[in-house]
C-alpha cells in the first residue's frame, strides 16, 4: 500500500512535516495557515494526487476532483509553481496521466496545451488570479466572448481550487470566497471545492455573506514544533534596525544604505512598495557601481525578461564572491523561494511585512542576519492605507533592536484596514450569465470584483513597423506582451502625445471592428491590447516597463502571434480540416458527447439532463441543412472541383476558403434551435427536457445563449423577419439524423423578438431554463460546455466522407 509519505518522499526528496502529513491523510481543508519556507505547494500538491491517483480508498480517489486549479496574485509565482509541479509529476512518472496547464496573460488560449482539452482527464491548471476568476465570472481575460462559457462552466465544476497568498488578492479573495458559497447554494454538475492559505490570513476576510464560516483548517501544531527543520526555519532569527530616511522617492539614501550594508558573498535584499521607487533604487545603485551583481525584479516585464530576471535573483550566490543585491517590490514577498542576509524594506501591511521577513535568513543559516526597515512619510505613494503603515510602524519601533523571528512577528496583534470593495452576489452572478455586450458593445466590469482599482492592466507589445504598417499587424502572442497599470499609460500616452504630434504609433485592438484603430486617452481600459512602435521607447530588458524611456526598444524576434478574436458570422470549424457528410458529423458528436458523460460521470446532473446533453450533441448542426450553408459549401465543391457527391449534405469542408453566404452573418445553430421549435420538435419524442436541449443546441457556438442579438442588416419587420441570416418562412430540408429523421421544418424568427413566439420568446424559454433549482447557472453551463466540447472532439477526429474517386 502506497502511502502519503511514500508519495511526498517520492516528489521532494523529503520527510513531509507532520502538518503535510495530516493534510495527505484527512484531504485538503478550507484553509492553511503556517508560516512560510514550510512547503504549502509541495503539500497541496502532493496531497491531491495522492488522494486522486494512490489512496486505496477508490470512493476517495473518485471523490477527489479531477482538476487542480492553483489561483496566485502575480505571475512570476505561476512560473515558479509550474516548474514544481512538474518536477514532482516527473518524479511520480505522472507526467502522462496528470496534465500540467497554465492561465496567464499573454498565454495562447487555444492550441496543443489547451488546458479544456483535459475535461475528462486529470489535470493541474496553474494561472493568475485575473485570468481564473475573470474566468469563473464568465468573463474570461484575453478570450474570445463566444469562449467564456466553456470556461465558466468547466472551472465552476469539478475543480478544486488553492488560493494561495489570500493577502495579496484584494477584492478577489471575497469574491473566492463568494463563489464558493454560491456553488453550494446554486448546486453544480461535479464537486468544487476550494483552498485558501497563507503564512498570515485575517479570518474577518474570509467570512462573507454567502460563505460566512470557515470550514476545517490546518495549522504548525505541537508535533510540528518539535521537528528539527521547521525549528530552524521558524525560530530563524534576525535583528531588527530602523533606517532613518528624508526622502523615499528619490532612491538615493536607499541606495546609498543598501551599498554600504551588503557583504560579499551574501545575498542582499532591498523591498519597495511601488515599481516606482524600487526602479529608482536600482538606478541609483547602479550609479554606485556596485562589485555585487545587481538585479530588478518586479511585474512590469515582457515575460522572457521576466523569466531571466527571477532566475538571476533565486539562483544561488556564491560565497567566495561579490555576492548579488536584488531590488523587488511585492513580487518577492510571496512564494518566491529567496533567503537574504541582509533585508531593506519599506513599512508594509503586517501580512505583508511578516512574508518579507520570511525572506531574510530564511533557512535559518545566515551570519548576522539583518532585516532594515524605513517608515514612509504620509505623502508617500500608495497601494497601502496609510493607517495600516502606521500601525506596522508602531510595531516596529518597539521591536527595534530586538532579534525577531517567524513566531514573534507572528504573535503581534496589528490591526489592518478592511477596504470597501464590491461583494459579488447571486444578481450578479445571473447577470454576467449573459455573455453579450449592451446595445453600446460594452460588457459588465468584473474588474471590480478581481483586482483593486490600481492593480488593473493593460498589455503592451512594442514592434517594428506600427508607423508604417498598421493593418498589417498580427494580435502580439505572451512573449511579446508587458501588463502595464491602467493609469500609467494612460498617462504615458498623454505625455508622448505632447511630444510627439503624430501618434501614429501606437495602436487599440478593436475587439468589436477586429482591427487596430489608433490610441487615445480615452481607450485605455483593463484587458486592453496596445502595440507601440520600437521607436516610442518606454521599456528596457533590464528594468522592464519604464515610462520616461526613450530608447529604441528591442523587439521579441520571431514572436509568436496569438490568435484574434472571432465575428458572429465566422465559424473556423466548418472548414479546412476533411470533407464530411452532416449526418456523419452529428453522429460523431452524439458519441463524443456520450464518452464525455460516462467518463465524467456528473454526479450533480439528473439523468434526464445528462441525456440532453446527448441528444444536443445529436441535433447540434441539423441548421446546417438550410440552403445558406449548403449553398456556401457547394461552392467551395464547384471552385476546388472536389470529388464530393453533390447530394450529400455536408458539414465540414476540406478546403480552409471561408464560407460566403449569400445573407449576412447567416448562423447555422439558430436554423437548428428554430427547427426544433417547429416540425423538428418530433425529434424530441419522449425527451424530458427538451427545452434544455433547444438551448443547448442554439449555444453550442457561444454566439445564440440567453438571447439572439441583432446585427446591423437584420429586419424585425413582419413579413420580412430576418436574423443572424435566418428568415421567417425559410424551410430545412428533410434530412436523417443518427437514430432518426426530421421532416423538412418551416424557421419562425418571431420567437427571437422580445415577447415573441406563442410558446414564449427565447430569452423567457432561456431563463426559465437557467433559473430551474435543479439546473442554475453553473450546472448549466457545463452542459453546454461538454456540448461544445464533444463538438470539438468530433471535430477534430471526424468520420470522412467517402468521395467519388474512392469509388473508382
Amino acid at each position: 500500500m502506497t502511502t502519503y509519505a511514500d508519495v511526498f518522499r517520492r516528489a521532494t526528496g523529503n520527510e513531509p512535516y507532520p502538518y503535510q502529513a495530516r493534510l495527505g491523510e484527512g484531504g485538503l481543508p478550507e484553509l492553511i495557515e503556517v508560516p512560510t519556507g514550510l512547503g504549502k505547494t509541495a503539500a497541496t500538491v502532493t496531497t491531491w494526487l495522492y488522494r486522486r491517483h494512490y489512496h486505496d480508498d477508490p470512493e476517495v480517489r473518485a471523490a477527489t476532483p479531477r482538476r487542480l486549479v492553483f489561483v496566485l496574485p502575480m505571475r512570476v509565482l505561476v512560473e515558479q509553481t509550474l516548474t514544481s509541479v512538474k518536477g514532482w509529476l516527473e518524479k511520480l512518472d505522472l507526467t502522462d496521466d496528470v496534465k500540467v496547464r497554465v492561465l496567464m496573460g499573454g498565454e495562447p488560449m487555444r492550441g496543443p496545451n489547451d488546458w479544456r482539452d483535459d475535461v475528462d482527464g486529470d489535470a493541474i491548471v496553474v494561472g493568475t488570479v485575473d485570468m481564473i476568476l475573470s474566468r469563473c465570472l464568465n468573463r474570461g481575460y484575453g478570450e474570445s466572448r463566444y469562449l467564456w462559457p466553456i470556461d465558466f462552466g468547466l472551472l465552476n465544476s469539478g475543480s478544486h481550487f488553492v488560493f494561495d497568498e489570500v493577502q495579496l488578492m484584494g477584492p478577489a479573495l471575497a469574491t473566492s470566497r463568494q463563489l464558493h458559497g454560491l456553488r453550494a447554494k446554486i448546486g453544480t454538475a461535479l464537486p468544487c471545492t476550494s483552498t485558501w492559505m497563507s503564512a498570515t490570513v485575517d479570518r474577518a476576510m474570509l467570512s462573507t455573506v454567502d460563505a460566512p464560516e470557515v470550514g476545517r483548517d490546518v495549522l504548525l501544531d505541537e508535533a510540528d514544533l518539535r521537528s528539527e527543520h521547521v525549528q530552524r526555519r521558524y525560530r530563524a532569527a534576525k535583528q531588527l534596525i530602523e533606517l532613518v530616511v528624508t526622502d523615499v522617492e528619490n532612491g538615493a539614501e536607499v541606495a546609498k544604505a543598501t551599498f554600504d550594508e551588503h557583504r560579499p558573498g551574501t545575498l542582499t535584499l532591498v523591498i519597495a512598495n511601488t515599481v516606482k521607487r524600487a526602479t529608482a533604487v536600482y538606478l541609483r545603485l547602479a550609479r554606485l557601481a556596485p562589485e555585487a551583481e545587481l538585479v530588478l525584479l518586479h511585474s512590469r516585464f515582457r515575460p522572457g525578461d521576466r523569466a531571466a530576471r527571477v532566475a538571476e535573483a533565486v539562483g544561488a550566490v556564491d560565497p567566495t564572491g561579490p555576492g548579488r543585491i536584488v531590488v523587488s517590490t511585492q513580487v518577492v514577498e510571496a512564494g518566491v523561494d529567496i533567503s537574504a542576509t541582509t533585508l531593506i524594506t519599506e513599512a508594509a501591511p503586517w501580512p505583508s511585512l511578516v512574508q518579507r521577513a520570511g525572506r531574510c535568513n530564511r533557512d535559518g543559516r545566515a551570519d548576522a542576519p539583518k532585516m532594515i526597515w524605513l517608515r514612509l512619510p504620509k505623502k508617500a505613494e500608495p497601494p497601502y492605507v496609510m493607517a495600516d503603515l502606521d500601525a506596522t510602524t508602531a510595531v516596529l519601533e518597539s521591536l527595534s533592536g530586538a532579534e525577531v523571528d517567524s513566531e514573534v512577528l507572528g504573535a503581534q496583534v496589528v490591526p489592518t484596514d478592511r477596504p470597501i470593495i464590491a461583494v459579488l452576489r447571486r444578481r450578479d452572478l445571473l447577470e454576467l450569465f449573459d455573455t453579450f455586450p449592451d446595445l453600446s458593445g460594452n460588457d459588465v466590469d468584473v474588474s471590480r470584483f478581481i483586482r483593486d482599482s490600481d492593480d488593473l492592466d493593460v498589455a503592451v507589445a512594442w514592434r517594428e513597423g506600427v508607423l508604417v504598417d498598421a493593418a498589417g499587424q498580427t494580435m502580439p502572442g505572451r512573449d511579446e506582451r508587458c501588463p502595464v497599470p491602467v493609469r500609467e499609460f494612460r498617462e504615458w500616452l498623454k505625455a508622448s502625445g505632447a511630444k510627439w504630434s503624430d501618434m501614429s504609433g501606437v495602436l487599440r485592438w478593436d475587439a468589436l471592428a477586429r482591427k487596430w484603430v489608433l490610441a487615445s486617452g480615452t481607450d485605455v481600459r483593463p484587458g486592453a491590447v496596445f502595440l507601440v512602435d520600437v521607436s516610442l521607447g518606454g521599456y528596457l530588458a533590464s528594468s522592464g516597463w519604464t515610462p520616461t524611456g526613450v530608447a529604441t526598444v528591442d523587439p521579441i524576434a520571431d514572436a509568436e502571434p496569438a490568435a484574434d478574436d472571432q465575428s458572429t458570422a465566422d465559424d473556423p470549424a466548418s472548414v479546412g480540416a476533411s470533407w464530411v457528410s452532416l449526418h456523419d458529423h452529428l453522429a460523431d458528436t452524439l458519441r463524443a458527447a456520450e464518452h464525455l458523460i460516462a467518463a465524467i460521470e456528473p454526479v450533480g446532473l439528473s439523468p434526464d439532463q445528462r441525456l440532453a446533453i446527448s441528444e444536443a450533441g445529436r441535433l447540434h448542426d441539423i441548421g446546417k441543412a438550410h440552403e445558406q450553408f449548403q449553398g456556401a459549401m457547394r461552392a467551395i465543391v464547384v471552385a476546388k472541383s472536389a470529388p464530393v457527391p453533390m447530394a450529400t449534405l455536408l458539414a465540414k469542408s476540406a478546403s480552409s476558403a471561408p464560407l460566403r453566404y449569400g445573407r449576412r452573418a447567416f448562423r447555422h445553430e439558430l436554423a437548428s434551435a428554430l427547427c426544433l421549435l417547429g416540425e423538428g420538435a418530433v425529434a424530441l419524442r419522449g425527451v424530458a427536457e427538451r427545452d434544455l436541449v433547444v438551448y443547448l443546441v442554439a449555444a453550442h457556438h457561444g454566439r445564440v445563449r440567453v438571447g439572439v442579438r441583432s446585427i446591423a442588416g437584420d429586419s424585425r419587420e413582419p413579413g420580412s423577419e430576418e436574423v443572424l441570416g435566418v428568415r421567417t418562412g425559410d424551410v430545412l430540408p428533410a434530412l436523417a439524423v443518427p437514430n432518426g429523421e426530421l421532416p423538412a421544418s418551416t424557421l419562425d424568427v418571431s420567437v427571437t423578438a422580445l415577447g415573441g413566439g406563442t410558446g414564449g420568446s427565447w430569452t423567457d424559454r432561456a431563463l426559465t431554463v437557467r433559473d430551474r433549482a435543479d439546473v442554475g447557472v453553473f450546472r448549466l453551463g457545463f452542459m453546454e460546455a461538454i456540448v461544445r466540447l464533444a463538438d470539438w472532439r468530433a471535430s477534430a477526429d471526424p468520420t470522412p466522407l467517402k468521395l467519388e474517386a474512392d469509388h473508382a
